[in-house]
């Protein structure tokens, strides 16, 4: 099995892919991954990091979007995998779709992290979509407000940002992990992305059309299941992308869709206390003659998270990327 080198790069046209798997009762595996176009990418390398585990590494399109990888074991039956659905999260102006942590750099006495976004209006107005907006949260709820990003972009109704963009966090204590993505942390309807549950494996009829996912349930014994770990990033460093693999029935997606509301809500909560608390805290200083400066950005009223999608390009109800 060949070791991955160091001069990998990308360019402007294509990026690495670098998927870690896991497979246990086989010593190894050839994988291969399907876009949603049906073009189907073989691996470039691989490297080795203990028995049964490994990192996969693609050349890809930039940008390209993922339905299936499929790993066959050495002598027999090849496993598909369906990908994950791009997590997304929205209120009535603007919809967050989350593509990932591009980055991970940790340091002696930090950790910088950047992660990939794309915003669109979902509202009837022109939307201001800026970097300053973002807070990453760690497990304990602090905030870290985004250092880094892209050039603020005025979205028209219905459409969405130019390109997938680029949002950096700096000076994260080495303690921390992410648990979560906010847009308009500071405002009445923040929209949470939740890095722990909002990850859900594509449905069958969304990977293989509806006959398709007839035929591929209708060939699985009773009972069977089957539990990869496949984390991907695409990344020209060392990166990582939290997913989470699922057995893909009706139920247990029924069940996941009720844990990331629930998450999402608490995690409202926890961030209108945090509010409540620093305006206390603001009124108590400012009795004192003392000045807090604020590192809220300026934003529109929004409305409350549960607002359906409006029409535009990510908002269909068969939009799975």
């Amino acid at each position: 099995m060949p070791i991955v080198t160091d001069n990998i790069e990308s360019n402007d046209t294509h990026e690495i892919l670098k998927i870690d798997t896991g497979l246990k009762g086989a010593d190894n595996a050839t994988y291969k991954i399907i876009d949603q176009y049906d073009a189907v990418y073989n691996p470039l390398s691989y490297r080795p990091l203990n028995p049964s585990r490994q990192l996969v590494y693609f050349v890809v399109p930039k940008d390209s979007l993922f339905k299936m990888i499929t790993a066959t074991p050495e002598g027999g039956r090849p496993i598909n995998i369906n990908w994950w659905a791009t997590p997304k999260a929205w209120n009535e102006n603007l919809l967050i779709r989350y593509y990932g942590i591009r980055d991970w750099l940790i340091f002696p006495d930090d950790q910088w992290i950047v992660v990939q976004v794309r915003g669109q209006n979902n509202g009837t107005q022109d939307v201001t979509f800026s970097p300053e907006n973002f807070v990453l949260l760690d497990q304990w709820g602090w905030p870290y407000n985004a250092t880094d990003g892209f050039d603020t972009e005025v979205i028209a109704p219905g459409n969405a940002s130019q390109e997938r963009v680029l949002v950096g966090f700096s000076g994260i204590s080495l303690q921390s992990r992410p648990m979560a993505l906010v847009y308009g942390y500071y405002t009445n309807s923040p929209i949470v992305i939740d890095f722990d549950s909002a990850y859900i494996q594509l449905t069958n009829e969304q990977v293989y059309g509806t006959a398709g996912a007839q035929n591929v349930s209708a060939a699985l014994p009773a009972g069977q299941a089957v539990q990869p770990i496949a984390l991907a990033a695409a990344t020209t460093n060392e990166s990582a992308i939290a997913g989470a693999a699922a057995n893909n029935t009706t139920a247990q997606n029924a069940t996941v869709a009720t844990n990331i509301n629930s998450s999402v809500s608490s995690t409202k909560a926890r961030l209108a206390a945090a509010r409540e608390r620093l305006k206390q805290q603001t009124k108590g200083d400012e009795s004192e003659g003392s000045a807090i400066p604020s590192n809220a950005t300026a934003s529109s009223n929004n409305a409350p998270s549960s607002a359906p999608e409006s029409t535009g390009i990510f908002s269909s109800a068969k939009d799975i990327m």
